[in-house]
């Protein structure tokens, strides 16, 4: 490799390491550390073992939009999303191995429709329902063999 291509390539990763944006959270809010100015954009969180724990999307200093969360192996956790802070929309949990344990859904950060829940082998064992963060309907639960075994109206 020729000295010239050696010095721009050292240049361009000392630049990107020296004007790299640093976002933090402070009181709630994303800033970029520097400026204290909120920060829009995709913020990524890391494990110490440098695998991902968390990628938001961010508008305002505030969670807005998709939002995934990983486990410490990798594997995805639990994906949702946000309405400026809010949980918002349709939350879907899995275990390490991949089984869909739970189904939600918020509107403007209260429990707001469907809620499913299964355990570690996919046996589904409760519904519920919620309306503006109150319990409503039926609400079922299931045995571990799939079995309605309680039901509760609200």
């Amino acid at each position: 490799m020729n000295l010239k291509i050696v010095l721009l390539i050292t240049a361009l990763i000392c630049s990107t390491i020296g004007f790299g944006q640093k976002i933090i959270k402070k009181e709630g809010v994303y800033v970029d550390a520097s400026s204290l100015e909120e920060y829009s954009g995709t913020y990524i969180s890391y494990y110490d073992n440098g695998e991902k724990e968390a990628v938001y999307s961010v508008k305002k200093g505030r969670e807005d939009g998709t939002v995934e969360f990983y486990y410490f192996s990798g594997e995805i956790m639990e994906q949702g999303s946000f309405l400026e802070g809010l949980k918002n929309g349709k939350w879907v949990r899995w275990s390490q191995k991949g089984v869909k344990l739970a189904e939600a859904y918020y509107q403007k950060g209260d429990k707001d429709g469907e809620w499913q829940i299964w355990d570690e082998r996919g046996v589904k064992r409760y519904s519920m329902n919620y309306a503006q963060g109150k319990k409503v309907g039926t609400w079922i639960m299931w045995d571990e063999k799939g079995q309605i075994s309680n039901k509760k109206d609200y």
